[in-house]
């Protein structure tokens, strides 16, 4: 500019002011962009670490109950409850100050049995800070089905549709459809359950009620239902280990089935001695005692030892005492008499191996046709680095029709479907991580074929890190 110009103060400044406004908009779309890049959770994300440590804090969710599987909603799905813990750290980039909030989620999982996907995922409670304190996470359970209404247990009664998961039914509207309810509905841990007739209330004068879910009327317990074939409880009683769905053997008609060791089935072949005992001696007591206990005892926890399938012949004999005379009345009953016994042939041997069934008081195994065979859990090898795996055996003569080395060490639930059988149980988790981080169980559900033997495996706590629930709508 010429020494002695004059010009107006604005042509001087406009281009600062301009520049600052530039500026301006630019950090405002940085601090945005920032703020998006935070709540998006990504795990991955640099910024995540340099605006604090574990800003989305996410934990893999926890499958503590049984899950249920039914097609009453339209659709054949099995349905999981889950809990999942959140802990958001924000700290400024100028400051050393940060605030922390911390989350527990509860979550309900719908999975198409046909396809092992997926179908939706509600959240049904998020309780933040001091609300999920002392908050007990078996606690939230699926109770059972009726009809189309799948009830659970979220610190109350709560109904939720089949279909999409949307709330249908809570304490508020059973006591508006039960005016004499109102205000008495213990909701606390042991007072809500689910039996023959559906859900189960108990009044604060120790009155049991029933709800129906077609119309949210109560009736006393007992109080028999119009459709008792839609209710339905989850898949087995937990916790559950893998031996609970593990038996010894079943007999049809004159004909036993099931595993023994090799000194197992000695033992059996051979009529049980006293020790010391004269041969010539009449039997007492002990000698019946041993009689009558001389069959394949219950197969508690397997042992860590090779398996065979073996056949025998059972038929029912008097359990008088030996030597009882014949020409008084026999009114002792009778009791099963195993003998020969004889290994099926082309049977392997299996490490600690049970026929498969659905639930620990279930007194048959699961029994398929076209071949006659059962299903045989067991492992591929003892130790930490074994697996499960299920065979298919089909008689007479013991041959594998399929074997599925399954991705879990444990069982806790087996679900059976017109031609396919789900599995829910889980392994520790496989991938390399530092020694000093804890590892995380991975609950997974497989779904297999049971006529190919063919599986396909879905890592539900890997989808609990991927997947955005749905929000709850509340009662409509």
């Amino acid at each position: 500019m010429a020494s002695g110009s004059k010009q107006s103060p604005y042509a001087i400044r406009r281009p600062r002011r301009n520049g600052a406004w530039l500026a301006f908009a630019l950090g405002l779309f940085g601090a945005v962009a920032l703020i998006g890049l935070l709540l998006s959770g990504d795990a991955g994300n640099p910024l995540s670490t340099l605006f604090g440590a574990g800003n989305r804090g996410l934990q893999a969710a926890l499958f503590q109950t049984a899950p249920l599987r039914t097609a009453q909603g339209g659709v054949d799905r099995v349905y999981f409850i889950s809990t999942q813990s959140q802990t958001w750290v924000f700290r400024g980039a100028r400051s050393i100050s940060e605030s922390r909030a911390d989350y527990l989620h509860v979550d309900l999982w719908a999975i198409d049995a046909a396809t092992d996907t997926v179908a939706w995922r509600r959240r049904l409670r998020t309780y933040t800070n001091e609300e999920r304190r002392d908050r007990i996470l078996p606690g939230f359970e699926i109770l059972g089905v009726d009809g189309t209404t799948l009830w659970l247990n979220v610190e109350g009664p709560l109904g939720v549709s089949l279909a999409d998961g949307h709330t249908v039914a809570d304490p508020a509207r059973i006591e508006q459809r039960n005016p004499e309810l109102a205000g008495k509905l213990v909701i606390e841990p042991g007072y809500v359950a689910f039996g023959r007739n559906g859900l189960q209330v108990t009044l604060e004068d120790a009155s049991q009620w029933r709800i129906d879910a077609a119309d949210l009327k109560a009736a006393p317990r007992d109080t028999p239902v119009s459709h008792p074939e839609d209710i339905a409880p989850p898949a087995n009683p937990l916790p559950s280990s893998t031996s609970s769905f593990q038996m010894r053997g079943v007999s049809v008609g004159n004909s036993w089935l099931g595993v023994l060791t090799d000194k197992e089935a000695d033992t059996l072949s051979h009529p049980p001695v006293i020790p010391g005992r004269d041969p010539n001696e009449r039997p007492g007591v002990m000698q019946q005692f041993l009689n009558e206990n001389h069959v394949p005892q219950p197969l508690d926890i397997p042992l860590p030892q090779p398996y065979r399938l073996w056949q025998a012949q059972v038929k029912e004999v008097s359990a008088a005492p030996p030597g009882w005379p014949k020409e008084l009345p026999d009114n002792w009953g009778t009791r099963s008499e195993f003998s020969k016994y004889k290994a099926m042939p082309e049977a392997p041997a299996f490490l600690r191996a049970g026929l498969l069934r659905e639930h620990r008081d279930a007194e048959v195994p699961l029994w398929y046709r076209n071949p006659d065979s059962v299903l045989v859990l067991h492992v591929d090898k003892l130790g930490e680095a074994g697996r499960l795996q299920l065979s298919r055996v089909s008689g007479p003569n013991g041959k594998v029709v399929w074997r599925a080395a399954l991705p879990m060490v444990s069982l806790a639930s087996v679900m059976r479907g017109a031609d396919n059988l789900l599995l829910w149980g889980g392994e520790p988790d496989q991938s390399d991580r530092p020694a000093t981080r804890e590892t995380p169980w991975h609950a997974k559900l497989v779904r297999i074929d049971v006529a190919s033997g063919t599986f396909v495996a879905l890592d539900l706590t890997a989808e609990s890190f991927t997947r955005s629930p749905l929000a709850d709508e509340g009662p409509r």
